[in-house]
């Protein structure tokens, strides 16, 4: 294959002919049979090479990065293409698609968390700050969650999305709370040996900076050597027992495509 970056030069300003072109190039391969049968060898190469010589072509990008990693099998070459996306165009769906690969194929939630919540900010679904703050929290970073969904319920008018935004808001107040005693608990442990009569033992040897308040203004307290609270909340976690095989990503990824497109789930 050429050099992307040397046709885009040679193109004269005809960039985007010659970049469709080599996109038809590219759907005529992976459409041959042939190319299936040896496992799509050659994908990511097409797919760096027409958006080398148009970086703006954002279907590229959208189609490519799940044919790349679902059908050639090669989800680092899906994620560089990706990462390479969102570095020349302003589309959701590229920041989305990241996040995506980057919690599927490397469980790495915080940069999942990063990606959805920008495509969130660039005019995704509704959905997307709710899944954005859930993977914070299991990156072990509820404050800047709070904070996220603190922002989009300044913004929000919607009463169904605001009820969601709360009790998510909810959700992480007491989640955050409750792993700072625990932690604080442990810390009690190895210092004393003994368990902590209750908060205020905590606060009083400084391994808590204050008795934290639920979001009523109630008080937790400890009860079997944990902290626990009265209220009733959801513990935010993203639930993956294994990686999804090809099949069932290519599956997920048309039911998302109807999804977004208005049709049913």
């Amino acid at each position: 294959l050429p050099d992307g970056h040397v046709l885009r030069v040679l193109s004269l300003g005809f960039d985007r002919l010659v970049a469709d072109g080599f996109w038809l190039r590219t759907v005529y391969y992976m459409g041959d049979e042939h190319s299936a049968a040896a496992g799509y060898p050659a994908a990511d190469r097409l797919a760096n090479l027409v958006t080398d010589i148009d970086p703006g072509f954002r279907t590229v990008y959208v189609v490519m990065s799940g044919a790349v990693g679902a059908l050639q099998g090669n989800p680092d070459a899906a994620i560089a293409l990706l990462e390479k996306g969102v570095q020349h165009v302003e589309y959701w769906k590229l920041h989305f698609l990241l996040g995506f690969n980057y919690f599927i194929e490397r469980m790495d939630y915080a940069r999942a968390a990063k990606q959805m919540r920008l495509a969130a900010e660039k005019g995704g679904p509704s959905y997307l700050p709710l899944l954005s703050s859930r993977l914070y929290a299991q990156a072990g970073d509820p404050e800047t969650a709070i904070a996220f969904i603190k922002a989009r319920l300044a913004e929000t008018q919607h009463q169904e999305t605001r009820l969601a935004l709360e009790k998510r808001y909810w959700d992480l107040w007491i989640t955050r709370d409750l792993a700072a005693i625990n932690r604080a608990i442990e810390a009690y442990r190895r210092e004393h040996g003994a368990e902590p009569a209750d908060l205020a033992a905590l606060v009083g040897t400084d391994l808590l900076d204050r008795e934290p308040r639920d979001p009523k203004g109630g008080t937790y307290r400890i009860e079997g050597g944990r902290a626990a609270t009265d209220l009733r909340y959801s513990r935010l976690e993203v639930h993956r027992a294994h990686a999804p095989s090809k099949p069932q990503i290519e599956r997920d990824y048309r039911q998302m495509e109807r999804q977004q497109d208005g049709g049913a789930p």
